[in-house]
C-alpha cells in the first residue's frame, strides 16, 4: 500500500530548511542539492514544489515574512487603547524579527534581489507590497489613535507609517550588525518620543 504523503506539511518542511540554508549560506552559494539535503528530501522532490532555486527563494521569503506578521499582529487584539496597540504593534514587529534574527540574511537577500536587474521586478514588488501592507496596518491604528483622541487629527498618518517602518528597519539592520544593541528598548524610547510629539 502507497504511503500517504501530506503535501503542505511536506512544503512546509522544505521551506523551514531552505530559508535556514538560505540564511546561512546565502541564495548564491546555495545549490538545490544543498537545499534538498537540508530538509532531508529528494532534488526531484523540490522540483514537484518549486520550478526553480528562485521560486523556492522567493516562497521561502514569502514564508518568513508571514511568519513575522503573524507574530506582529498576535498582540493586537489584547490591548483596548490604540495608542497601546499602536506601541505593540512596533515593538511585537521587532521582538519578532529579534527572534528570528538567524533568518534576517533573507531579507538582505531579498533586498539584494530587488537590486539586481535579472530579479529586480519580482524582488521589488515584493518588497512594495510587503511595506504597503505594513504601512496599511500602521496608517490604521494611527487613524484609531486619532479617533479616540490620542493623536492630533492634523498628522499624516501615512507619513508617519512610513518613517515608523523606516526605523524599524533601521534599528533591525544595527541589530544584526551588533548583537550587543537592543532593539526593543530602543523602538519603545523612540515610539515614546514620537508621541510625545503627535500625541493630543
Amino acid at each position: 500500500m502507497a504511503r500517504t504523503v501530506d503535501k503542505d506539511a511536506k512544503r512546509l518542511k522544505i521551506l523551514e530548511a531552505s530559508t535556514q540554508r538560505f540564511a546561512h549560506s546565502g541564495f548564491e552559494a546555495t545549490s538545490m542539492e544543498d537545499l534538498a539535503l537540508a530538509a532531508g528530501v529528494s532534488k526531484g522532490s523540490l522540483y514537484d514544489y518549486f520550478h526553480n532555486k528562485e521560486d523556492l527563494f522567493y516562497a521561502c521569503f514569502e514564508w518568513f515574512e508571514a511568519r513575522l506578521l503573524t507574530a506582529s499582529l498576535e498582540r493586537l487584539t489584547t490591548q483596548s487603547d490604540a495608542k497601546a496597540r499602536l506601541i505593540d504593534f512596533a515593538d511585537t514587529s521587532v521582538a519578532a524579527l529579534k527572534d528570528n534574527i538567524a533568518l534576517y540574511p533573507v531579507m538582505l537577500e531579498v533586498w539584494a534581489a530587488a537590486a539586481k536587474s535579472g530579479t529586480r521586478e519580482r524582488f521589488s514588488l515584493a518588497m512594495r507590497t510587503l511595506y504597503a501592507h505594513f504601512r496599511a496596518q500602521i496608517s490604521t491604528l494611527i487613524r484609531n489613535a486619532q479617533s479616540s483622541g490620542d493623536i492630533k487629527p492634523d498628522v499624516d498618518a501615512e507619513a508617519v507609517a512610513g518613517i515608523m517602518i523606516g526605523a524599524v528597519d533601521g534599528l533591525l539592520l544595527q541589530y544584526w550588525l551588533d548583537p550587543t544593541f537592543d532593539p526593543r528598548a530602543w523602538v519603545k524610547s523612540f515610539m515614546n518620543s514620537l508621541f510625545t510629539g503627535i500625541g493630543s
